[in-house]
């Protein structure tokens, strides 16, 4: 379906590994989310930020960041801009979001309004059950990142 020019083009990437536990978090709410999001919204799974990302984000004037977190409580939800890091960039296959926001700006001429929703984990082992704090949240997170559409 084609977008009409009243819509927002929204990316959502969700960052992760759904194979180290709290880490695929982010996965997991992008599940949530596919059911939720407008037509307009472009949602991709990554296991980690790429060079490649900074072209999808050049079409989007919203991009939203899911990620999980070794720092903060366990299951807490926070959310945060963020601004392109404007610097020289020396290419690796893991990128911050606000660098490869500043990838899209200096390639593509587009820096995005662009957020970060982070959900706070507590086991980043090997396996696919969520901590109980995390599975509890995981909710909060669909939420907040609608709430930014």
């Amino acid at each position: 379906m084609m977008n009409t020019s009243n819509e927002q083009r929204v990316l959502v990437i969700a960052c992760g590994n759904p194979l180290r536990s709290d880490d695929g978090a982010a996965w997991r709410a992008a599940e949530i989310l596919q059911q939720q999001l407008p037509s307009s919204t472009k949602l991709i799974c990554v296991h980690q930020l790429m060079p490649e990302l900074a072209e999808d984000m050049s079409h989007a004037q919203v991009v939203v960041f899911i990620d999980a977190e070794d720092t903060g409580n366990p299951g807490q939800v926070r959310c945060e801009g963020i601004s392109p890091k404007r610097e020289e960039f020396s290419f690796s296959h893991h990128l911050t979001p606000s660098a490869l926001l500043g990838l899209s700006e200096k390639l593509y001429g587009s820096a995005p309004r662009a957020m970060l929703v982070a959900i706070s984990g507590e086991n980043f082992d090997h396996g696919e059950i969520l901590s109980e704090y995390v599975a509890r949240a995981l909710p909060q997170v669909p939420a907040e990142v609608v709430k930014h559409f």
